[in-house]
């Protein structure tokens, strides 16, 4: 029972919230967009806390979901890449090479992460994203053992009622899923760890869309290629420019609390966010990239500001006179 309870907190902390219960909602939400993410996302977060314990890492830590979360998105990344088109799901969901290189994924990204901790360096993600542009993004691109990319086309959720809904599309891409209820459930698991951390969160998935069409020029409307297929316009209406942002959020609320200090470092992070995405996605996969790399900063920033120690009341009386 203890190790279940370890898997669903490791499987909470992918948005930083060390909740049994909210990793519980995440891991049903995620069925909803595919039956191999909902597998995926708690076998994950097991063989993550199973190898860090053969790693000798600390009671602790591990007890802390620390070593969950890395493993658990690595494996769903896998799933995501190779097997969630429904055409070839039948096929690839059962193929034994996927769940093997997934089980491997999963491994390699909580060894990683095991390095950062005991350094005392903090992670995020990043040690799922490194797995993944090898496990993934470099086996699908050079076909290594045959496998080919079938992550879907992005559905056309660019309708009036669709873009409302936009933030809890962001909410599932943080792990890969493309339905609403997932959405909603992910929000609920972290409502119920931490309603201030639900709230900034969805909030920064509305302001990273505005900033990727305002500063980019992400196109709002759908737009059909030659090939027929739908691109460009429903990343926004689908997450894609929503996920990291909500992550910046997630970080900073979860480590700091509510505060303006906080509300100017998470509009600065979102900005940095969605600029690094768009970077970096010209090129690779981006993952959460953006998140991880916005967040490294702004939390340098904060902690060069606490250190200098600036007397934030004299200001805010100041601009309010």
């Amino acid at each position: 029972m203890k190790l279940i309870k370890t898997t669903l907190v490791g499987i909470g902390q992918i948005f930083l919230q060390d909740n049994g219960w909210s990793g519980l909602l995440i891991t049903i939400g995620m069925f909803f967009s595919h039956w191999t993410l909902g597998v995926t996302c708690f076998l994950g977060s097991l063989i993550g806390t199973l190898t860090a314990k053969a790693l000798k890492a600390k009671d602790a830590d591990i007890e802390f979901g620390l070593y969950g979360f890395n493993a658990s998105l690595a494996y769903m990344c896998v799933m995501f890449t190779f097997a969630t088109n429904d055409a070839h799901a039948t096929l690839n969901g059962a193929n034994p090479i996927l769940w093997v290189l997934g089980a491997v994924a999963a491994v390699i990204a909580t060894v990683i992460m095991h390095v950062f901790v005991t350094k005392g360096w903090t992670a995020f993600t990043f040690p799922f994203v490194v797995t993944c542009w090898v496990l993934c993004w470099a086996f699908a691109k050079y076909n290594v053992l045959g496998l080919e990319q079938t992550t879907p086309a992005l559905p056309d959720y660019t309708g009036t009622v669709d873009a409302i809904t936009t933030p809890f599309y962001g909410w599932a891409e943080v792990n890969f899923g493309a339905n609403f209820l997932t959405g909603v459930f992910i929000f609920l698991g972290l409502a119920i760890s931490s309603p201030s951390v639900a709230m900034w969160g969805t909030a920064a998935g509305v302001v990273g869309p505005l900033v990727a069409y305002y500063v980019l020029g992400i196109p709002v409307d759908a737009i059909v290629n030659e090939a027929g297929n739908t691109t460009w316009g429903t990343t926004l209406a689908n997450g894609i420019y929503s996920f990291s942002p909500i992550l910046v959020a997630c970080a900073f609320v979860t480590k700091s609390g509510v505060s303006r200090a906080n509300f100017i470092y998470i509009m600065v992070g979102i900005l940095l966010a969605v600029l690094i995405h768009y970077a970096v996605g010209k090129y690779m996969a981006t993952y959460t990239i953006g998140f991880i790399v916005a967040t490294w900063i702004m939390e340098a920033v904060q902690k060069a500001v606490n250190k200098s120690n600036p007397n934030t009341e004299e200001l805010v009386k100041s601009l309010n006179p």
